[in-house]
């Protein structure tokens, strides 16, 4: 089988873009794959070559994805034309938009992932310009390609589900819930805080880009009553610079926060972080599955989140973490409190869960026989 992968880009810090490399990069030899970007965001690259896997990019330019996308939609028919995929697989808005238009003009079978909740009222909220005439013409397009009798779906989490078939218009037969796989930690020692240039005592961690939906100045706000009955606690924020970033800085420096406050940005060390974490705090307002919160559970680390349904879905319906209600500072400081107050263990249960059902290998199994069917449902229509 010949699959094509259509994805924004390649970017380090997107949860969407590193599950992709994680499960192709697991699917069975006999699967042949190439990878289409259509911005030049490369970090993951080198996780794709070093497994055989070729990428073309595109390269539109950076914000004018929302007017150039014929032009991708153009460069990727001439990619599939060539590559004579059996099975497109599309990642995030555009990519799937531009995914979805190209299988139909060619009559390529479509599998297209679903990341983000599509409930209309959050993505105004927090995704700038949701609400432009540009944005509800884009969605309109969206809405069109993805009623294509060519076009199957892959959502995260049945949430995801239920609101992407409402806004997209497509019937919920389409759509298959498949969650992201998790990696298991790797063995070894793990760096001490000195070492990862924090210091001493009870220790929060917060994993996500800084934009508004990660909901993190709330977290920051909360977290200055925490030091009020744990004055040794301190938290770490690990993620990218994003949309937030001076409002977060802003909250640190009005509390007085600086010396208990660490914005690492960007790393590949999360698991280190993690390792040394007392409670993983989770403060988003708006998740496609919480993806990180998975991560935290595979190490154990207990869970402290505002109660969303991505993450009530990850945490088993909260059996498996503290869920305040969101938006809910006072509470999020309450259980951040407790958690640092007390003896930092291991959360057995929880990390034995996410093994269970969230395992890397199964997950990819089950998204490689997705596209099989995917490619074989049309092979079959198309020989009647």
């Amino acid at each position: 089988m010949r699959v094509l992968h259509v994805i924004d880009s390649l970017s380090g810090s997107g949860g969407a873009e590193q599950g992709l490399v994680r499960e192709v990069t697991r699917f069975a030899g006999s699967t042949e794959q190439r990878v289409v970007t259509l911005f030049d965001r490369m970090e993951l690259a080198d996780q794709l070559q070093v497994h055989g896997i070729p990428v073309d990019v595109i390269s539109l330019r950076e914000g004018s994805g929302s007017r150039t996308w014929p032009r991708a939609v153009s460069a990727l028919r001439h990619i599939a034309r060539q590559q004579q995929p059996d099975v497109i697989q599309t990642s995030l808005f555009l990519g799937n938009l531009v995914g979805q238009l190209a299988g139909r003009s060619l009559r390529i079978p479509v599998v297209s992932n679903l990341v983000l909740s599509g409930d209309l009222e959050s993505l105004r909220s927090y995704q700038p310009g949701a609400s432009t005439r540009r944005a509800r013409l884009l969605r309109a397009v969206a809405g069109w390609a993805a009623r294509s009798d060519l076009v199957r779906f892959r959502a995260l989490t049945e949430e995801v589900k239920v609101t992407n078939a409402d806004l997209l218009g497509i019937d919920l037969s389409q759509v298959t819930v498949i969650p992201r796989g998790v990696p298991r930690p790797m063995d070894g020692p793990t760096p001490s805080p000195a070492e990862l240039g924090l210091p001493p005592g009870p220790l929060a961690v917060n994993v996500g880009r800084l934009a508004p939906q990660k909901g993190q100045t709330l977290l920051v706000e909360a977290f200055a009553s925490v030091k009020e009955a744990v004055p040794a606690a301190h938290l770490a924020i690990v993620g990218r610079e994003g949309e937030s970033s001076d409002d977060v800085a802003a909250a640190i420096d009005r509390l007085g926060l600086s010396a208990s406050v660490t914005l690492v940005g960007h790393t590949t060390q999360v698991a280190d972080y993690l390792g040394n974490a007392h409670v993983f705090a989770f403060s988003s307002l708006m998740e496609g599955l919480g993806t990180a919160v998975l991560e935290a559970m595979a190490v154990g680390v207990p869970v402290v989140a505002f109660d969303i349904p991505p993450v009530r879905e990850a945490t088993a319906n909260g059996r498996f973490g503290t869920l305040i209600p969101v938006g809910d500072v006072a509470g999020l400081a309450s259980a951040l409190t407790k958690r640092l107050a007390s003896e930092r263990r291991v959360d057995l249960a929880a990390r034995d869960w996410v093994r269970d059902h969230h395992d890397l290998g199964r997950i990819a199994g089950k998204v490689e026989a997705l596209l099989t069917d995917a490619a074989a449902s049309s092979a079959r229509h198309d020989a009647h």
